[in-house]
């Protein structure tokens, strides 16, 4: 963690130390000392956890509207507090660019799931599971200092146990089957900071999926019907209550 916090305040002042390291290379005569500072940063930690009601586009939401699960987001924040905070590590030429940037965001744990199907049996259908999302860009579209509106697309992988008790009678080969594809999503997503330590959030994921075949295993082929009798799309709905913490690190 104290790496990653170490990295996330590189990000943003990766131009500004990189030019001063250049100006002290070549200007040693002139160097002039600056004030000492702390050799230790804190930053914002934000945990957002909350449900989510997923739609599995075809056969497989007939029985089942939604199947519900759990999302997940961990992140490092660097806002204009904490660069205010540190402003004095900041070369002055550099220090205006730095000041008017609003927040960045990082989340150094990738390897973290995005979220988690835990849907059993109401009717005919079940659903447990667990989505990766190693690859996000984001872009924020609005950002107030209340209300934060952004837009993401990132690469994803899932894993699933799922199943229907008709799949057989419907004509295909199991009534459950392990799903196991890569995808990619786009997400929108509107944060309120109701608080420096309470934030809500909700927005719709949308996971897109290399098809699989309804009853079949991640290698068996695709055959026909691909799109009407295959698992390819899930429309994500979600809420998340997000609780802001300090975390302090030596640099």
């Amino acid at each position: 963690m104290r790496r990653a916090m170490t990295l996330l305040l590189t990000l943003v002042l990766l131009v500004a130390m990189a030019g001063d390291g250049l100006g002290k290379t070549r200007k040693k005569k002139a160097k002039k000392k600056r004030p000492k500072v702390a050799s230790t940063i804190t930053v914002p930690v934000d945990v957002g956890i909350g449900p989510t009601a997923n739609w599995f586009t075809g056969v497989i939401g007939d029985d089942q509207q939604f199947h519900y699960g759990l999302k997940l987001d961990i992140a490092a924040i660097i806002d204009q507090q904490t660069i205010k905070a540190n402003k004095q590590r900041i070369p002055k030429k550099y220090r205006k660019m730095a000041m008017s940037m609003k927040e960045v965001v990082y989340r150094p744990f990738w390897w973290l799931p995005d979220s988690f199907l835990i849907s059993p049996k109401l009717n005919h259908s079940f659903m447990y599971g667990v989505t990766l999302r190693p690859i996000v860009l984001g872009l924020p579209l609005i950002d107030n200092g209340f209300m934060k509106f952004s837009l993401s697309a990132g690469l994803l992988v899932t894993y699933a146990y799922m199943g229907n008790d008709t799949w057989v009678d419907k004509g295909y080969a199991k009534d459950s089957m392990h799903f196991l594809r890569p995808g990619a999503d786009a997400k929108a997503e509107l944060l309120l900071k109701l608080s420096k330590s309470f934030l809500v959030s909700w927005g719709w994921d949308s996971h897109f999926y290399v098809p699989q075949r309804v009853g079949a295993g991640p290698l068996e082929g695709l055959g026909e019907n691909l799109l009407e009798e295959s698992v390819w799309h899930n429309g994500q709905a979600f809420v998340m209550l997000h609780f802001r913490f300090p975390y302090t690190t030596k640099l």
